[in-house]
């Protein structure tokens, strides 16, 4: 059960994401049907860690198993969402992770398994990232950052 709570007013989200590094390039979400690029990653589950949580995400997600590396950092969002007009508070965890196979970082692109050809994941230069529309934007203004950071986004 997903950690996230559905209120008149408000809604509430649990959520981790991943970076992967490939030399100076991370693994990003492209979907098609939103403007923007996204870190993978998902909701967390009731007895489930964040680490625990971004793992399987990532498994259900490109089938490759991955192994924890260190926790980048916390933001607190705030925001309207644009699907319910109402406000969503949401934790989001990122950490760094690193695949177990390989092979994974040959692959130019990987199809997301949940999205039925909808998304799928590619390597994109950090250079490059810094230009594009990155959501959450906090990650990207903190790439650089070897310390873990604790953001409020409100």
């Amino acid at each position: 059960m997903d950690i996230s709570f559905n209120f008149e007013e408000c809604f509430f989200n649990y959520r981790v994401a991943a970076i992967i590094w490939n030399g100076n390039k991370i693994l990003i979400e492209k979907k098609k049907d939103v403007n923007y690029l996204s870190l993978m990653g998902g909701r967390v589950h009731l007895n489930e860690t964040s680490i625990e949580a971004i793992k399987r995400e990532i498994k259900e997600e490109t089938n490759y198993d991955t192994e924890y590396i260190r926790s980048v950092g916390l933001i607190e969002n705030f925001y309207i969402s644009k699907y319910t007009s109402r406000l969503c508070h949401e934790i989001l965890i990122i950490h760094e992770l690193k695949f177990k196979d390989k092979e994974a970082y040959k692959k130019e692109e990987i199809i997301n398994n949940e999205e039925n050809d909808n998304a799928k994941f590619v390597w994109i230069d950090i250079e490059e990232l810094k230009k594009l529309d990155l959501k959450p934007e906090e990650f990207i203004k903190n790439i650089d950052n070897k310390e873990f950071y604790h953001i409020i986004n409100k």
